[in-house]
């Protein structure tokens, strides 16, 4: 078939002006458009006397754009001035060149975000500084700092302003070590001249500062700015007062100093600080010897590396802190013979740690008369007879009950479950015991709940489990059933035990709903029930628990998972 095209003019196509531009300029255009596309689909919430407020296009009048469209100043002027909306009046201020009604906005605007855009414009100093002096707005002061650029203005401010925040603030702005020493010495506010000190360099004026203060604080705090140490010395070796000398001494570096104050300084504190500054060898041994208080002494001990001197200190000094400390530095023959003599227990303690010899270990266990240095050594010694003795006959049962969780000997461990009297060493031994028959026994004849609920737990024959399980001991029931994982021999538990509590562990442990129904709909104890009712997925079940059961507790589980059950997802429900 033909085609006519009579009547038709053919034109030939023409590219596309677009594809035309180069790319730089074709992103512009098109983000331009973008833009006015995305400003004229946003809600426009008001347009009117100079003032243009357009909402977000997805929050609406919760996002707000705020346009003043007028460069008229009265107009500009009345919008600042009385707009009911605080962010147009801020957007307005912040095109005023009005200074007097700048100054007023300043002082009497409701908010502080607009009378902060006046202080911004404000270009007058006598003007700021009033306004830094007398606002009622802590922070349309604070914006104020901002603006000052002298030194003087930040000074004024700083002795004279009302607010302690300002006066702080503009502290942080001085540069000037000499205002700065001013402030530190005379300010009426003890927080505003520790921080007019932490500012300063001026390491002459500090140590006057140091020197003379009235105020404590205030010179502890210029001795924190001290670099000279000659100067820091001077301090923590002369001043009067323990807190200047403390703090002098926090700053000393030099060895000598630091000797010569743990040497004449009569707070033994204060010799403790300094001697944990010192790392000279030779200095910390002449502490580690001579200084009157212990705990100076054992702090120079616990830097100190040499052996031979650590020896001596172990054997003769005659604190007992001081001498453990330097044994817990030491290994070998050494510690033998001070395991041996030493009076003290926490020495031999010290000194047993370190010690790995099987017949210094054996001798103590069996010797010594400190239980805890017994029990240290029960706890180390590899010996089997050693510790089957201290097991079975050791005088202080804690050492008894270290050496038993060590016993492996299988016929020492079942003596002392037959045999001993306290039960906590029973428990210890049964929980050792591997042979499942003898663990059945335990768990039988113990008089114990918890020997018998330690040998339950390493009991893993199933038969054995099942056993226990039907015993007509109640608390072996409740133990056993705990271990089974028959779930038809649950299922059975679960149902027909006539122990309640028994019943309510085994249907905790089923899933079978049938079962689970059942329980929940027809056993006796409500605690049961409600077991039950904690694993039902059917709402018709639970509509009828809710119905009929007498318990309110049940009632109220039912409702509970009712509840549950219904607000889940079908595809998620159980």
């Amino acid at each position: 078939m033909k085609i006519n095209f009579t009547g038709y003019r053919l034109v030939r196509p023409r590219r596309i002006f677009l594809c035309s531009m180069n790319t730089p300029v074709l992103s512009v255009l098109m983000a331009a458009v973008l833009f006015s596309v995305l400003n004229g689909c946003a809600p426009v919430l008001r347009k009117s006397n100079g003032v243009r407020v357009v909402g977000d296009i997805v929050k609406g009048n919760k996002v707000r754009n705020v346009s003043i469209t007028t460069r008229n100043q009265k107009r500009l002027v009345a919008i600042a001035l009385s707009d009911p909306d605080e962010d147009v009046r801020q957007a307005a201020a912040q095109r005023l060149t009005n200074q007097v009604v700048l100054t007023q906005i300043a002082f009497t605007d409701t908010s502080c975000n607009v009378r902060i855009a006046a202080i911004k414009r404000i270009k007058k100093d006598d003007i700021l500084m009033n306004v830094a002096m007398t606002n009622s707005e802590p922070l349309a002061r604070l914006s104020v700092l901002d603006k000052i650029k002298t030194d003087k203005a930040f000074y004024y401010l700083a002795m004279n302003n009302s607010d302690d925040m300002i006066r702080c603030a503009a502290i942080e702005k001085i540069k000037a070590n000499n205002l700065l020493y001013d402030i530190a010495m005379s300010n009426s506010v003890p927080f505003v001249r520790i921080s007019a000190v932490s500012r300063m360099k001026n390491q002459k004026l500090l140590n006057n500062i140091a020197q003379i203060n009235s105020d404590l604080l205030v010179r502890r705090a210029a001795i924190r700015q001290i670099a000279s140490q000659p100067l820091l010395a001077q301090f923590a070796l002369n001043d009067s007062d323990r807190d200047i000398r403390k703090t002098a001494i926090e700053q000393v570096i030099s060895q000598d100093v630091l000797s010569k104050i743990v040497e004449l300084e009569p707070d033994p504190f204060l010799r403790y600080l300094a001697t944990r500054r010192i790392n000279n060898e030779h200095l910390l041994l002449k502490i580690a010897v001579s200084d009157s208080n212990p705990l100076v002494r054992q702090t120079a001990v616990n830097k100190i590396k040499d052996v031979k001197e650590l020896v001596n200190i172990a054997r003769t000094d005659q604190d007992d802190g001081v001498r453990a400390a330097a044994i817990k530095k030491l290994k070998g023959p050494v510690l033998i013979e001070i395991l041996v003599d030493d009076p003290s227990p926490d020495v031999r303690l010290a000194a047993i740690k370190n010690i790995s010899d099987e017949d210094a270990l054996i001798d103590t266990l069996i010797f010594d008369e400190d239980p805890g240095v017994r029990a240290a050594a029960a706890a180390k010694i590899n010996n089997k007879t050693a510790r089957i003795i201290a097991a079975i006959s050791d005088e202080d049962n804690g050492v008894r009950l270290v050496a038993i969780n060590r016993l492996t000997n299988q016929a020492a461990l079942e003596a002392i479950v037959k045999n001993e009297n306290f039960y906590k060493l029973r428990a210890a031994a049964a929980a050792r015991l591997i042979d499942q028959t003898v663990l059945k026994s335990v768990a039988l004849s113990d008089s114990h709940r918890i020997v018998r609920k330690a040998a339950i737990d390493r009991i893993t024959d199933e038969g054995i489990l099942e056993e226990l399980s039907r015993n007509s001991n109640a608390a072996v029931r409740l133990l056993a059933v705990t271990k089974l994982t028959n779930m038809l021999i649950l299922s059975d538990i679960a149902r027909n035990d006539p122990y309640g509590p028994v019943r309510k562990v085994a249907v905790e442990m089923i899933s079978d709903p049938d079962v689970i129904t059942k329980i929940a709909l027809e056993d006796i104890d409500p605690s049961v029930r409600k077991a039950a009712v904690q694993k039902i997925t059917s709402t018709k079940t639970l509509s009828r628990i809710i119905s009929d059961d007498t318990d309110k507790n049940v009632v109220t589980e039912a409702k509970a998972r009712l509840k549950l059950i219904e607000s889940t997802p079908l595809r998620y429900r159980p």
